[in-house]
């Protein structure tokens, strides 16, 4: 197996004070819908100040990732940018001094100057780090939860990025959750959507070969290597139910 190494509660808050002046974010607490709003647009702006300043520079080894496995050109977008954060959180684990957020909010100090909580929150991206989610219960397209079969948590997801496709009940998926208000999360960048078909074989594996390499390498680096066993297996269920298809059409 070729395995490419990519390197690189407290709910209440004063009712005197808006919750943009609190000093820390909490996962629990709920928020108003102009402070969501806040969130969300921050979140789409940390997206393209990211991509803006490192994207290019590392792209060319996502791609060379990406190339090991034949993906299905529609699958690749989400794939590569999954990977970018991947990189991203990576490198912040290497020098958690600096931190990914660092940048953004000194950059923006003007804009998020009295507004301590954002900062709060947004420090909470450090410490997120891409995962394999079992898709639950769809309340709605937006509005979902998901599975992590290594711990056997649950978490309650709600989309807040624009033009995102939403998983299917009972798919695998990857990607990096991040925190929001009264204990949701979202996605910092469209799921990667493995195959409906592959669904069997790779949940029935997983833990095998996540516990396998947690044993030789960090989380983070376990992880790659998992996903590269993830990858060829939804290729090897692909390329058999096709060779099936073939014979059945003869």
């Amino acid at each position: 197996m070729k395995v490419v190494k990519i390197y690189p509660k407290e709910n209440l808050v004063d009712f005197g004070q808006s919750e943009l002046l609190t000093k820390r974010f909490h996962h629990a607490m709920s928020v108003s819908d102009s402070t969501q709003e806040m969130m969300v647009e921050m979140h789409q702006d940390i997206i393209r100040y990211m991509c803006d300043s490192y994207f290019d520079d590392v792209q060319w080894i996502l791609k060379e990732f990406i190339d090991e496995y034949h993906l299905k050109e529609e699958k690749r977008k989400a794939l590569e940018h999954n990977l970018f954060w991947w990189k991203i959180l990576y490198d912040t684990g290497q020098d958690p001094e600096s931190g990914m957020t660092a940048g953004f909010i000194a950059k923006n100090y003007r804009r998020l100057m009295d507004k301590p909580f954002i900062q709060s929150w947004l420090r909470e991206w450090d410490h997120a780090y891409p995962k394999f989610y079992y898709v639950g219960y769809k309340y709605n397209d937006g509005a979902f939860f998901v599975i992590d079969p290594l711990e056997e948590k649950k978490h309650d997801v709600i989309i807040r990025i624009p033009n995102a496709i939403p998983p299917n009940q009972g798919e695998i998926v990857m990607g990096t959750l991040i925190p929001y208000s009264q204990s949701l999360y979202s996605p910092i960048t469209d799921f990667y959507r493995f195959d409906y078909e592959a669904r069997e074989a790779i949940g029935g594996t997983f833990k095998y070969h996540y516990n396998r390499y947690l044993k030789l390498y960090s989380k983070a680096e376990a992880f790659i290597h998992v996903l590269s066993v993830m990858l060829q297996i939804e290729q090897l269920v692909y390329e058999k139910n096709k060779g099936m298809n073939k014979n059945e059409s003869d």
